[in-house]
């Protein structure tokens, strides 16, 4: 049994305010290792403060200025050396750069810098600009086989699916803004069914679920640290693991296939022109909330 101490960071980061953003994160960082935290997970865009969903008046042009390239990212470099400094895992969430595409992603650093797992959201919603994640798959790491998904990617039952048949062992989960009780009882169903553990950084909350389904913290606040101590190799395995060992894959072939009228995204995974235009009435949408 795996036991790990995990530190969860709830913060509302500003649009835009990258160095204070970061400067904040890395407070509530050391506050976590202080408190013997040996991983610690901060919500989605931390860095950016969400650029691509909470400002209506976003451009391609200025969202790629702060972008982060990685493997040429300041940003990333100090975030590398934060974990040597402090001997932990790291995962947060930055608007990325890769050549011309825009992703929102996240990275799981290690104690000693390097980057073990990165993931771009694959179903970006109401976001503009956003390229779709291209993977969906879990990557072994000395923390177990983990995965991810960020905020909108949880509304996908086929998401989890995919990463549970896979045999992930954990998925972190960092999201900005909605959520809620009755997030963490859905949750509970996706953890209990796919035989993982779930851990949730949100601006405004948190949440560490058990691969039994139990709720081990659940925490409604936000510009805090939660830690908790969890057995992440607390997993079921075999016989408890029959929702995989009973499928039937020869069946399944329509799950690849698109039968709605009107979708979202192409299929090479691109915004198509109705996602496009959601995209537009949700940036008109802000537009008049903020003139209110």
């Amino acid at each position: 049994m795996f036991r790990l101490n995990v530190g969860i960071v709830t913060m509302l980061a500003t649009p835009w305010a990258l160095e204070d953003n970061f400067q904040r994160m890395e407070a509530y960082v050391r506050e976590a290792a202080r408190r013997r935290a040996q991983l610690v997970i901060a919500p989605e865009a931390v860095l950016d403060g969400y650029v691509a969903g909470a400002d209506p008046e976003t451009t391609r042009e200025r969202m790629l200025t702060v972008a982060q390239v990685v493997g040429d990212s300041d940003y990333l470099t100090r975030a590398s050396a934060l974990c040597r400094e402090l001997g932990i895992y790291l995962i947060f969430g930055f608007l990325e750069r890769e050549g011309d595409d825009l992703f929102n992603s996240c990275a799981l650093f290690d104690p000693q810098g390097e980057i073990l797992a990165r993931y771009s959201k694959v179903h970006p919603a109401q976001e503009s600009y956003v390229t779709p994640g291209r993977t969906l798959h879990p990557t072994d790491t000395p923390l177990g086989r983990v995965g991810f998904l960020i905020c909108s990617d949880r509304g996908i039952v086929d998401n989890f699916s995919t990463l549970g048949v896979q045999g992930v062992e954990v998925i972190f989960l960092p999201m900005d803004g909605s959520g809620g009780p009755d997030n963490t009882q859905t949750l509970r169903v996706r953890a209990r069914d796919n035989a993982c553990w779930i851990i949730v950084a949100n601006t405004w909350s948190c949440a560490i679920i058990s691969a039994k389904g139990e709720v081990v913290l659940e925490n409604y606040q936000t510009e805090c640290v939660s830690v908790q101590t969890v057995h992440l190799y607390d997993t079921p395995k075999g016989e408890q693991r029959t929702r995989f060992m009973g499928r039937r894959p020869d069946l399944y072939g329509p799950l690849t296939q698109s039968f709605e009228p009107t979708t979202r995204f192409d299929a090479d995974g691109r915004a198509t022109p109705y996602e496009e235009s959601k995209r537009a009435a949700w940036r008109d949408e802000l537009r008049i909330l903020r003139a209110k």
